[in-house]
């Protein structure tokens, strides 16, 4: 975007219905400055006669999962303490640390248990690897980082009018497949990432047959977001109250590109 300068003025053309206005005084106030610096890239749409259509933005991002001591049932982690209690006492003698196996064998079977152990042993090395590097103020030790890009924005200038051509297909629909889709496939070619992911900010009533509020739907069977898996944690900032995060394997899109649009076609015969 702030490759040219005759973009920051059309940033004030920029108006948005939704109820707290921040997409609109994001685009206005903060998106210039984020895309200067290299925060997020901030992309304009725009019509032949040079009118601001929609903008939307991506970030590197990054999904975690939990170490796997977070995971456990309060009583596996129980005995995860015990022995990582066990492991860091030097008193303890042997006979204490198999009396506990076999007590996670009796309660969880011997493969759980060798499991159980093992995460006591990984605890423990972190312990020991924060003492030895001394950067334990400086990390968050998680189980796994999984690579994402986050679409930060997506949104339709309000004062754009559809032409009656286009007017059956929906602005936000459109744009997503054609173009936000393949720019995040071919970065996904160049940088290793498995997951798009965004914060949907949704305000709406739920829907009585559903259950789901109106924009966290859109982008489900629109375009084809769904729910975190469970063991996947967000990393989300103060300021994204009340949004709702949804994601999409890279991989499964362009397959997803074709079967919506195959669907779409099915509904409007276009």
């Amino acid at each position: 975007m702030t490759f040219s300068e005759e973009n920051r003025e059309i940033l004030n053309t920029f108006i948005s219905k939704r109820s707290n206005n921040s997409l609109e005084s994001y685009i206005k106030n903060n998106a210039w400055e984020e895309d200067s610096n290299g925060e997020t890239r901030v992309y304009l749409v725009k019509d032949s006669n040079e009118k601001l259509v929609l903008f939307f933005s991506i970030k590197c991002g990054l999904l975690v999962e939990e170490p796997l001591s977070e995971l456990l049932s309060d009583e596996k982690k129980d005995l995860v303490d015990q022995v990582i209690d066990c492991i860091l006492d030097k008193d303890n003698t042997i006979e204490y640390k198999n009396s506990l196996f076999e007590y996670g064998c009796e309660q969880y079977g011997c493969d759980e248990c060798d499991r159980l152990f093992s995460i006591a042993r990984g605890v423990v090395d972190s312990k020991n690897e924060s003492i030895e590097v001394g950067q334990s103020q400086n990390t968050i030790k998680v189980h796994k980082c999984i690579p994402a890009i986050e679409l930060a924005h997506l949104c339709r200038n309000e004062k754009f009018k559809t032409p009656n051509d286009l007017d059956s297909i929906p602005l936000g629909f459109g744009v997503f497949w054609e173009v936000i889709v393949p720019l995040l496939i071919n970065i996904a070619e160049t940088v290793g990432c498995k997951y798009v992911y965004l914060f949907a900010a949704d305000k709406t009533n739920m829907h009585k047959e559903n259950g789901e509020r109106k924009l966290i739907s859109y982008y489900k069977n629109h375009l084809k977001f769904s729910e975190c898996k469970e063991t996947f944690k967000f990393i989300k900032p103060e300021y994204d109250n009340y949004c709702y995060g949804l994601v999409q394997e890279v991989s499964e899109m362009k397959r997803n590109r074709e079967a919506v649009w195959t669907e779409f076609s099915d509904i409007f015969g276009s």
